[in-house]
């Protein structure tokens, strides 16, 4: 999260891109030997707070004050050592990010139920509550390539291809639809002894012949 930079997918909406693997293999993955940069990344609405590690504690607050290195456990303590930790270009970055912070939680004095004693994953079992669906409310998906071209008379394009798929008000999720319809019809067609499929060891789906019949499957 510490190279973490702001990314215009679509206007409307404020990302920051980070990455979250390694890249490198996927040059020759897709089939693109002469591609200089290739990165890839998650997109995260601007403001999240991104934290590491966790000590067992009693409240959100004494999480924080020992994460921090805050001297007291008030509110104001916390902010302020947050303040001095955080490199923020413009101050409405620093008001998104303590109100991030409050908005979690992670200021108050609620009792911490640490999972699997590491703040990744109580922070994940923290937003796992938090960011559940409520009758009447929509996930959204947001993915895109960008493909910076330059041509062979020196002429520049940028290609971009970029899906927005939202849930449907009482039916499936965005993430249902783009995970688990694919993921079920790739599994179907296991099933069925597809041909390129039916190999073994790890299949990848970075071939035409791969991603090609479960797109189609999928509706396109």
């Amino acid at each position: 999260m510490a190279t973490a930079e702001e990314s215009h997918v679509m206007d409307g909406y404020k990302f920051v891109a980070y990455p979250n693997r390694d890249w490198t293999p996927f040059r020759k993955f897709y089939v693109i030997p002469g591609a200089r940069s290739v990165i890839r990344g998650s997109l995260l609405y601007k403001g999240n707070p991104a934290m590491e590690w966790l000590k067992e504690g009693v409240t959100w607050a004494e999480v924080q004050q020992r994460a921090t290195g805050a001297r007291f456990l008030a509110e104001e303590d916390l902010i302020c050592r947050v303040n001095e930790l955080c490199e923020c270009a413009e101050a409405s970055d620093r008001v998104e990010i303590l109100e991030g912070l409050r908005w979690m939680g992670l200021l108050s004095n609620e009792k911490v139920t640490p999972r699997h004693g590491n703040l990744v994953d109580t922070i994940s079992a923290r937003l796992e509550k938090l960011c559940s669906l409520e009758p009447g409310e929509l996930d959204l998906v947001m993915l895109q390539h960008k493909f910076v071209m330059k041509w062979m008379d020196g002429f520049e394009e940028t290609i971009t291809s970029t899906l927005k798929l939202f849930g449907e008000p009482g039916g499936y999720s965005a993430m249902s639809k783009s995970v688990g319809v694919t993921f079920g019809t790739a599994i179907q067609m296991l099933l069925d002894g597809f041909g390129p499929m039916n190999q073994r060891g790890v299949v990848v789906k970075y071939t035409k012949e791969i991603y090609g019949p479960p797109k189609g499957e999928a509706g396109g």
